[in-house]
């Protein structure tokens, strides 16, 4: 729960006028969402405001970069000057130092005035300031509490970005995350404009031709550990030079394997270039998938994690399956 202390913080950061908002790498609904709605309250009060992201936003997002705000790409030489001059640096949906990629270095030199806001348990990190409450269902939410206690009402876009955080980082109000606050929330947000049908439309059902034979072409990986309860597939390099599916986003794709009766664990392995694999965990229930990220230096929640390994994609994959079949007794 958001308390007193989190809205005294708060109110230290909005001392600043010029803010640079950040997120993790490949930003999900939650991270553009946070930085959307938090841009938006920020201007509302005449601050300058700039968010610069390591990857850019993905498609299925950019209908929240509205009336001219926007999300840029950090380039080091662009944005050096712009981290240097701001007097307040704002970490959206993560607080770890090794998931800003190459915007670390900046951040961590300028830690004395950066501010983090988020709702993954933290592995102790270097910001002047945290926000941070795991038993909220997305950063969004904490956005939310805190702008709206600081007596802002948000508008139709800022609305619409926190009810997109809010809603995929809970599976669209499926996973063990969603609380009575997180529907009394969208509720509000309903009631400012939001249409949930678009936000849907927008998110889930823009497939390209190059996901759909990409997922067709995951899914003929498919395996099953443990009696059937741990699923898994794999993407290689040559699948994705195949479908022309390089820069497609292809950790939902862990909901198909999740669907199949008797799974409890879902597992996606991608190839990256530079001999690192992609790890997307999914489970059910009160299997911990983020006790075994973190066992091997990733991240998350408690039923949807993951993690980034060097190495080769069968020895990764079988370490993998090998950890996530332990608490099955398999």
């Amino acid at each position: 729960m958001i308390g007193t202390p989190h809205h005294a913080i708060f109110q230290s950061l909005l001392q600043g006028r010029r803010f640079v908002l950040t997120t993790h790498m490949n930003p999900d609904g939650d991270a553009i969402g946070s930085e959307m709605g938090l841009a938006r309250f920020l201007r509302s009060r005449g601050a300058e405001v700039r968010i610069v992201n390591q990857d850019p936003t993905p498609d299925t997002l950019h209908f929240l970069e509205a009336d001219g705000f926007r999300a840029e790409v950090y380039d080091e030489a662009a944005h050096a000057a712009v981290f240097e001059e701001a007097e307040r640096l704002v970490l959206l949906d993560n607080s770890a130092p090794d998931r800003f990629g190459r915007v670390q270095p900046r951040l961590l030199a300028l830690a004395a005035k950066t501010f983090c806001i988020d709702h993954h348990p933290t592995r102790g990190t270097p910001w002047a300031e945290t926000i941070l409450d795991d038993t909220s269902c997305a950063t969004a939410e904490i956005i939310y509490e805190l702008v709206t206690r600081a007596g802002w009402h948000p508008d139709r876009a800022a609305a619409e970005a926190l009810y997109v955080g809010i809603s995929t980082d809970t599976g669209v109000f499926r996973f063990n995350s969603t609380t009575p606050r997180a529907h009394e929330i969208a509720a509000e947000l309903l009631r400012l404009g939001v249409e949930p049908a678009r936000t849907y439309q927008e998110i889930y059902e823009r497939n390209s031709v190059s996901y759909t034979r990409l997922l067709g072409a995951a899914l003929s990986s498919l395996r099953l550990d443990a009696g059937g309860a741990v699923a898994s597939v794999r993407i290689t390099r040559a699948m994705l030079q195949a479908t022309e599916g390089d820069g497609i986003d292809t950790s939902e794709m862990t909901t198909a394997l999740l669907a199949m009766d008797g799974v409890r664990v879902a597992l996606l392995f991608r190839e990256l270039p530079g001999g690192r694999i992609k790890v997307s965990l999914r489970s059910k229930g009160d299997l911990d998938v983020h006790r075994l990220a973190s066992g091997f230096g990733g991240g998350g929640h408690r039923n949807a994690s993951g993690i980034v390994l060097a190495g080769a994609l069968d020895e990764v994959s079988e370490r993998i399956i090998a950890e996530a079949k332990r608490p099955l007794g398999a």
